[in-house]
């Protein structure tokens, strides 16, 4: 372009300037054109607008003669090189209808008379005897004037499909005046790409290249541009036809005759999928690099050959208390005191001779206080070998330098602090178990002094309570091999007093891993022991009574069972104890004398009690009773009544007498139990018997309680859901007077249609109903039933006006307030007094 040597001519140059085809033209000259000053104007219009449409201009051809023509020129990429593609154009009439003509000659095969030359391309095609130029608005085809045959137009055509074939850019034509603007033409390079064949794309649209990503950005830039019949150049992603993704760049222009009309749009892909991996790969190795960098806990530092910072990370200017930008390009020697000159220097020279190696080293930070580093050193050498500067990695080791420097004062306080523990720290030989230190806390805990440690070895060993030194003693090899060790044990006073220690041992080794001293530290745990032991009475045990509580009751009910299991023939038995009448004692005498009570009775029962039997206190006034080693039942009896006559003798608490009596529930322990829950609900089942049967007394559980417990049971259940379901009925029979044989009323008779046990009578269902609180809802269901039947008779007998009906009702349910009014009213209709009998 500025050399303005002509890369590229088709064989209607020369023609068009009327030169001589054997003289050489290798470049455009101003001569050319009838005003030469137009020349630089269309070169400068070109550099700076890239595109120049449809310029009419004066051309001077060889001979002087002068013609009209247009020109139309582009900036493109042609080998490598940036140049001017320029289209002349003859402007009369004879050429624009042969033009017209051979458009028309060519429209099934429009990819023989279009190539777009809007968009750089990798290469261009030397046409030689015609040109095509794509212009903003028109679509122009040019032949010399003098040509009339179509053999050369031909030849140029095939040179230019040929060309197209073997471009490496996908090439589409499509055809915006069929429906959908189908694809007409696609050359090999746009089947390598995508993977479709022509066969499988002609026809159709090019969103199918889309696949399921149709909301693009750039797509709708694309979609934009055809509504627009304008030029547009996008970046997609799209899908082969095997459904993997591939980036490429589009370059789209619309196609117009010389009439304007849009006749097709021409698109050039090229395939840069490798080309975003690579960028994205790029990218994501910078970054981290990058990440590397900035985030090292390390200071990065790089110098020049003259000691000048050429870069440095954030975490070494952070060190420094400097930012980065007032670090580059500063020297080294800016960091660093007069006593750190010297020094520096000699480390320089050594990095001019390529010697890498760490030291120590002192720097001055912003603030004036000193930075004490590990700086690690690498020469950095340029192509030739020669020095070019150094990387050093630096680690912050002022607190280390700072704690070395504070060793000896913290030595001294470390000292102050191990004299004022009350544990006791000590440290002793691996192999001779010598006394090597000891706080003075010793004499404290064991109630020895330290110089006695120190002058008899052995002292350690003999401090150990004996029933632990066998403990002790066997845990010393252990801790050779694990090198840590926690062990818990008591030693003896010399007072006698004993105290639990939790000592904490630690095994201390040399450079060549050989054990030399074991270091500990001894606390002394014995009220922490006291409460252990607490905490664990009183998860076992009542706090009341002291007796064994449910949790360590069920415990050995476990074990009695796991036992006849293997032992069928050792029986045993669980007694579950009721106070009658206890929460009497309570509300008349107050809770502190019921309390009393309970715990006289616990020792009662332990009186009644052979060794090996369990008494527990299961909450409030029950009492349940393991006895492990029974022959019969009978014994189990025997040990009841024996416990009713130590109930007979009165309770003397607190200036009151109080007599008390018992109910018990037995149930014989057999291998058919499994679990401990099974047989205390059995013994609970027949102590509850007890209870219906008489006070103070006592019964065993047989399975016929169980069956019974089950049904009553069911039928609460059952007896909820009739009413639910609307089972119950009554029947009124008739009450006649004696005197006149007339009917004077009638009684109310609930009964129970059950669903499968048929009709069942009220002495069933009623003593349930009464203890569960279901009598309430009945009650009121029967007295609404009873009154709507009644105010029927009235209305349907209005003679016997005076009927009244008798409604059985239970006293639990007078007891309520919403049951004591002898009036309804329903339906809004006054009802007469109904009688109410017990």
């Amino acid at each position: 372009m500025k050399s303005e040597q002509i890369l590229f001519k088709n064989g209607l140059l020369a023609p068009f300037f009327g030169i001589d085809s054997s003289q050489r033209f290798d470049k455009i000259i101003p001569e050319f054109y009838a005003q030469p000053a137009l020349w630089t104007q269309l070169l400068n219009k070109l550099k700076s607008s890239n595109l120049i449409n449809s310029y009419a201009v004066e051309v001077k051809k060889n001979n002087g003669d002068t013609f009209k023509a247009k020109i139309s020129a582009k900036v493109v990429n042609y080998e490598d090189k940036l140049a001017a593609l320029f289209i002349f154009t003859n402007n009369t009439e004879h050429l624009k209808t042969q033009q017209e003509n051979l458009l028309l000659t060519n429209t099934v095969e429009p990819l023989k008379d279009v190539i777009d030359f809007t968009h750089s391309q990798p290469n261009l095609v030397d046409v030689n005897s015609s040109i095509v130029s794509t212009t903003d608005d028109n679509l122009s085809i040019h032949t010399a004037e003098t040509v009339s045959r179509l053999e050369e137009p031909q030849v140029d055509l095939h040179l230019m499909e040929r060309a197209i074939a073997a471009s490496s850019n996908g090439i589409i034509l499509t055809d915006p005046n069929q429906p959908d603007n189908p694809i007409i033409y696609v050359n090999p390079a746009f089947e390598s790409i995508t993977g479709y064949c022509a066969s499988e794309v002609i026809g159709r649209n090019c969103r199918f290249l889309q696949g399921n990503d149709p909301e693009q950005l750039a797509l709708q830039e694309l979609r934009n541009a055809i509504q627009e019949r304008r030029e547009c150049h996008v970046i997609l992603r799209n899908y082969r036809k095997d459904n993997v993704p591939f980036w490429h760049e589009l370059y789209l222009a619309p196609v117009f005759d010389n009439s304007g009309y849009l006749t097709n749009f021409i698109g050039i892909q090229t395939d840069i999928t490798h080309h975003l991996e690579a960028l994205e790969a790029l990218r994501k190795q910078e970054e981290q690099y990058r990440c590397i960098v900035e985030t090292a806990t390390e200071g990065i530092w790089i110098l020049d050959r003259d000691n000048r910072t050429t870069f440095v990370n954030q975490q070494m200017a952070t060190m420094l208390g400097y930012t980065i930008e007032e670090m580059m390009g500063a020297t080294l020697f800016s960091f660093m005191d007069s006593e750190g000159l010297e020094i520096a220097n000699a480390y320089l020279l050594r990095r001019h001779q390529g010697v890498h190696e760490a030291h120590d080293f002192k720097f001055r930070c912003q603030d004036g206080s000193d930075l004490w580093v590990i700086i690690s050193c690498a020469p950095l050498l340029d192509d030739q070998g020669n020095y070019a500067g150094v990387l050093g990695m630096v680690t912050n080791i002022t607190d280390r330098k700072r704690a070395e420097a504070e060793l000896q004062e913290s030595k001294q306080r470390l000292d102050g602090i191990l004299c004022s523990l009350e544990d006791v720290i000590w440290s002793i030989s691996a192999d001779t178990f010598e006394t090597l230190y000891l706080n003075p806390s010793a004499l404290k805990v064991y109630g020895y002094s330290v110089s006695e440690f120190f002058e008899n070895s052995n002292l350690w060993f003999e401090v150990i309570h004996p029933e632990d030194q066998q403990l002790v003693y066997a845990a010393i090899q252990p801790l050779f091999l694990t090198d840590k060790q926690e062990l818990e044990y008591r030693i003896v006073r010399p007072d006698g007093q004993v105290r639990w220690l939790l000592n904490r041992s630690h095994l201390i080794y040399d450079a060549f891993g050989q054990p030399i001293r074991i270091d500990g530290i001894a606390t002394d745990i014995t009220e922490r022991k006291l409460l252990e032991e607490k905490l664990v009475h009183n998860a076992f045990y009542d706090a009341l009574t002291g007796l064994p509580n449910r949790i360590l009751f069920i415990d050995k009910l476990e074990q009695a069972i796991t036992e006849i299991k293997s032992n069928p023939d050792n029986l045993f038995a669980v007694l579950f104890l009721d106070l009658d009448r206890f929460k009497v004692v309570n509300d008349s005498l107050g809770h502190l004398v019921g309390d009393q009570l309970l715990v006289t009775l616990a020792q009662r029962l332990q009186q009644c009690l052979q060794p090996g039997d369990t008494v527990a206190r299961l909450g409030g006034d029950e009492f349940t009773i393991l006895l492990s080693h029974i022959q019969t039942i009978e014994d189990a009896t025997c040990i009841a009544e024996h416990i009713h006559q130590a109930l007979k003798s009165p309770f003397n608490l607190c200036g009151y007498e109080v007599f008390m009596t018992a109910s018990i529930g037995i149930a014989l322990g057999t291998n058919k139990y499994t679990q401990p829950a099974d047989l205390l609900r059995d013994a609970d089942t027949a102590l509850y018997r007890a209870k219906e049967q008489s006070q103070a007394g006592h019964i065993v559980f047989d399975t016929t309680m169980y069956h019974r417990a089950v049904t009553l049971l069911q039928l609460e259940t059952d007896l909820r859901w009739a009413i639910e379901r609307q089972e119950l009925c009554l029947y009124y029979q008739p009450i006649i007077c004696m005197k006149t044989g007339t009917i004077t009323g009638f009684e109310a008779l609930v009964r129970w249609q059950h669903p499968e046990r048929g009709l069942i009578s009220p002495a069933e269902f009623i003593p349930i109903a009464e203890e569960t609180g279901l009598i309430i809802p009945i009650g009121h269901w029967v007295l609404t039933e009873s009154c709507q039947q009644l105010r029927q008779w009235q209305l349907q007998f209005p003679a016997i006006k005076s009927l009244t009906i008798n409604v059985n009702l239970s006293g639990k349910g007078l007891a309520r307030k919403e049951n004591t009014s002898h009036s309804r009213r329903i339906g809004g209709a006054d009802l007469p007094a109904f009688a109410l009998n017990f």
